[in-house]
């Protein structure tokens, strides 16, 4: 990174893939961190399905195809813009008025239409074949207006012939030209694979069948069209919304176990999260000529050469936190998290701040560290909750039912605190539906062990799972760290609250926990 950059950039990155973009430009690549296991993950051959919740870093994953070097001289298409030929195919899914059984597959075949266009165009000056393929013309511009240009002439052709939607298509498939210009898009496969990235709407509500048919269509048709072409070097990569795929799965997908297998969820590890921020604080001190003697060179891929070379050096090795109790700082950050990279972040930014504030930068004091967090979670909560607004209208005042709990609490007073919400549901409103809710966004965890002796929780979160966490009226529930100021959470307990997975790779943020039992 160049000092003029770094001096319009945040020292631990923007908020938004997007932004870095803009300002990197092409040493993006140079940025990016290299060293987590979902790089590898996500090219998989048989990987087609990435999951994961709003700030788990899929943007990031998809930019990175386009340089990555595993699948040498790769030609990646990222399909942008969902909104845009979404819409259009809303609009076809209520034309189609069929039944979900048979408007799911249709709309897989139109997804199949659609994604070989797109590679048609993009491939065009490949080989004179495959240009012929472009049917529907090859229209310059983004990819999002040639899909809805596409998409229309589709829908003309079949009111000029009076055809059947699927029987125009696969007239369309058998088309000698679109034969050929397969053929020649595998030719050039085998020497430059073809990554095709789609992405999907970021905030859709339950209530919208049509999208969320289309969301199952294209699900349905990438479990295909994996199994049909990635052999061949023709490779589609669709990443899934985390917050509405237990939706999809259960009640939208005609088969999930056909068309849903080898997903990979964007499940952060903390050794991983920790690397990354520490990663591009390196990248930003080095430009701006602040980076420790001790902070160069760092062997990456050692997580305790990172720990003791770039955090300990800057943020230090522990915090007095706000309740007096002593605690390691990286797990004190961590857990005001959602283990969530943009999360880490923008709090790690907000430190920083902070820090520039009163004049330590680029070291931060353990007041500075819990100020910023105090400030910041604040921001991370509001997001999370923003991030269902679609899916749960009015979320945020079903949410205010929690103002004022113990940081534990049974299971059944979330009953007792759900019958305040009723007027506040569209739709149908239960006790059932209200835990649901709160354990969907994260703020409250089904409490693995607790020691009140020693002041100690370790409480599992849904989000940190592939499956729903159900919250039973006998569990003992707690609420997460990050929500304790929106809710106003009542801090009167002499308790730290560890929202990290009974899992290996959690045990040295357990190693409080572990000492004092």
């Amino acid at each position: 990174m160049k000092r003029e950059i770094a001096e319009r950039f945040s020292p631990f990155g923007e908020a938004d893939c997007e932004s870095e973009v803009k300002l990197l430009q092409g040493d993006y690549s140079d940025y990016f961190f290299y060293h987590t296991r979902f790089n590898a993950q996500s090219l998989d051959r048989d990987t087609y399905l990435i999951i994961g919740r709003r700030g788990s870093g899929k943007t990031a994953l998809g930019q990175f195809f386009s340089f990555q070097q595993m699948l040498p001289q790769a030609i990646a298409i990222d399909v942008d813009e969902p909104v845009v030929f979404e819409r259009v195919l809303e609009a076809m899914t209520v034309a189609l008025a069929d039944a979900r059984e048979i408007a799911i597959p249709r709309l897989a075949k139109v997804w199949d239409f659609v994604l070989w266009s797109v590679i048609f165009r993009e491939l065009q000056d490949q080989d004179p074949q495959i240009r012929a393929a472009c049917i529907f013309g090859d229209r310059s511009g983004k990819i999002s207006s040639f899909i809805r240009h596409v998409i229309n002439g589709l829908l003309n052709r079949v009111m000029e012939t009076e055809t059947d939607l699927v029987d125009q298509l696969a007239a369309i498939f058998e088309d000698s030209r679109i034969q050929a210009g397969k053929e020649a898009v595998f030719r050039v496969a085998r020497r430059k694979p073809v990554i095709v990235a789609v992405d999907t709407l970021e905030n859709y509500g339950l209530t919208s069948t049509p999208v969320l048919w289309a969301t199952a269509a294209l699900i349905q048709c990438g479990s295909e069209f994996n199994r049909d072409f990635a052999h061949r070097g023709v490779h589609i990569k669709i990443f899934a919304m985390a917050e509405i795929f237990p939706y999809l799965r259960e009640s939208i997908i005609l088969n999930p176990l056909k068309c849903i297998r080898n997903e990979i969820y964007l499940h952060w590890r903390p050794k991983d999260l920790m690397r990354l921020v520490s990663w591009r604080f390196s990248n930003y001190l080095r430009a701006i000529g602040q980076l420790a003697p001790v902070s160069s060179p760092i062997n990456w891929d050692q997580n305790q050469d990172v720990l003791e070379e770039m955090w300990k050096p800057y943020f230090g090795a522990d915090i007095t936190n706000g309740l007096g109790r002593k605690e390691e700082t990286f797990p004190y950050v961590l857990r005001h998290t959602q283990m969530r990279p943009r999360q880490l972040i923008v709090l790690c930014n907000g430190i920083a701040l902070e820090a520039k504030r009163s004049g330590t930068f680029p070291r931060f004091s353990p007041e500075t560290v819990v100020k910023a967090v105090n400030r910041v979670e604040v921001a991370l909560a509001e997001e999370v909750i923003n991030s269902y607004s679609s899916v749960y209208p009015k979320v945020g005042r079903i949410l205010e039912a929690l103002s004022g709990l113990p940081m534990i609490f049974k299971g059944n007073e979330l009953d007792k605190r759900a019958s305040h919400t009723a007027s506040e549901w569209q739709g149908d409103y239960s006790p059932l539906a209200f835990r649901q809710l709160v354990a969907e966004l994260g703020v409250v965890g089904r409490v693995r062990y607790f020691n009140a002796a020693q002041g100690i929780a370790a409480v599992d979160f849904e989000y940190s799972t592939e499956r729903r966490l159900p919250l039973l009226v006998s569990d003992l529930c707690a609420i997460h760290p990050m929500f304790y100021r929106q809710l106003n959470v009542q801090l009167n307990q002499n308790l730290v609250v560890y929202p990290f997975p009974d899992h290996e790779e959690y045990q040295d943020l357990h190693r409080p926990l572990l000492l004092e039992a």
